[in-house]
């Protein structure tokens, strides 16, 4: 068994969740050191700095340190030498800041981007969520890199790709079949939203494409659940107006039986995402047994099974509003292929690679050579 020291500057959301998870399930020792969940940018740029003493302080030995993406490494590493001059380290990448959705008109800002590209380069081991957040963080490294006066250094993202691999996030899915008994016949197909009503999400897209389909008449009703969060989407607050008589829920569940209670009850969950690195809400409802309507785009091709992708896949709005309509009129029958799909990442899976990857990551040292060939060290082979 593996002691294990985690640094996570920012333990809230989907962040908390992967860690409480991973310590659930886990047949390794952790130890968390934790902030609060608050504004990112300020996690960002103090988190190193103040988890630091506690890095500092923590008694005994660690086989190995995991940090994810919020936090500045190269800076941790530096305010705890020589703590840690031993100790494997692994980066682990919920999201990063090089592809993350912009506000429109904001510019894109290197401070972030650079945390990201010089942890991932002093990093031992690099691991992403998807295979699709792999191939799009090393592809804007090297786009960036190509730039004229580019900051990136060829070499050094040869050496992130070499010692990266696919971990993918671990979902809580089991609990919900207890409330399987929660689903009701209904006259008309019940459409889900369960992501956040902000820009990264592009809710306007959804808003209009049910404006659409309830302008034709056609019978349906809309659950829009999700963390509306500080800067909720204007058009998912007046589609009760824009679509009166269709808002069967507004707003965050009021608790996880009502979440899953909704969840169960849907026919079909939309996703209109300017970007998905992973996709835990489509994760939930497809194991619950809802048809996904989601752009071909991201994460989605490979969370939706292979068979769907044709129905429930879109390039468009255009594409969006045709797919909802036929899914409405004429659904898919068969759910068992979403269901397995989502249960390939449930935590009692995904546990036993994390498991297997963090007892091979412990018993290795600590790479010297950050261009080292990826059969020597690289998790691939376990969880790729």
């Amino acid at each position: 068994m593996a002691r294990v020291l985690v640094a996570e500057p920012f333990y809230g959301g989907s962040h908390k969740a992967f860690l409480d998870g991973l310590v659930r399930h886990s047949r390794h020792e952790f130890e968390l050191l934790t902030l609060p969940d608050a504004e990112w940018r300020r996690r960002m740029r103090r988190g190193a700095q103040e988890l630091a003493a506690a890095a500092m302080a923590a008694t005994g030995t660690f086989d190995l340190l995991i940090v994810t993406d919020m936090l500045d490494l190269p800076a941790f590493l530096a305010l705890t030498r020589p703590r840690f001059a031993s100790t494997p380290v692994l980066c682990y990448f919920h999201e990063n800041q090089f592809t993350y959705p912009r506000l429109r008109g904001t510019k894109f800002n290197s401070w972030f981007g650079q945390i990201n590209y010089l942890s991932a380069c002093a990093a031992d081991y690099v691991a992403f969520n998807s295979r699709f957040h792999r191939e799009d963080f090393l592809g804007a490294l090297r786009a960036l890199a190509r730039t004229p006066n580019g900051w990136l250094v060829e070499s050094l993202i040869a050496g992130i790709e070499a010692r990266s691999a696919v971990l993918p996030v671990g979902v809580e899915l089991a609990w919900l079949d207890a409330h399987e008994q929660s689903r009701r016949p209904r006259e008309e197909p019940l459409v889900l939203w369960n992501h956040r009503w902000e820009f990264d999400k592009a809710p306007a897209v959804f808003a209009r494409a049910i404006t659409v389909l309830a302008d034709e008449g056609l019978a349906f009703q809309v659950a829009l659940a999700g963390d509306p969060g500080p800067n909720p989407a204007r058009e998912l607050m007046e589609l009760g107006h824009r679509a009166p008589g269709r808002i069967a829920h507004s707003g965050y569940a009021a608790s996880r039986e009502a979440y899953a209670e909704l969840l169960w009850n849907s026919a079909i969950v939309a996703s209109t995402a300017r970007h998905e690195f992973f996709g835990v809400g489509m994760a939930e409802a497809l194991y619950c047994g809802c048809v996904p309507v989601a752009p071909a785009r991201y994460n989605y091709p490979a969370l939706i099974p292979r068979e769907w992708h044709e129905r429930c896949l879109f390039e468009d709005e255009a594409a969006l509003v045709h797919k909802l309509r036929r899914l409405i009129t004429d659904p898919i029958g068969e759910t068992a292929p979403g269901r397995a799909s989502a249960a390939r990442f449930a935590w009692e899976k995904v546990g036993e690679a994390w498991d297997d990857a963090i007892e091979m990551m412990a018993n290795a040292p600590r790479i010297a050579d950050k261009n080292a060939s990826i059969a020597n060290m690289c998790v691939n082979e376990v969880c790729a």
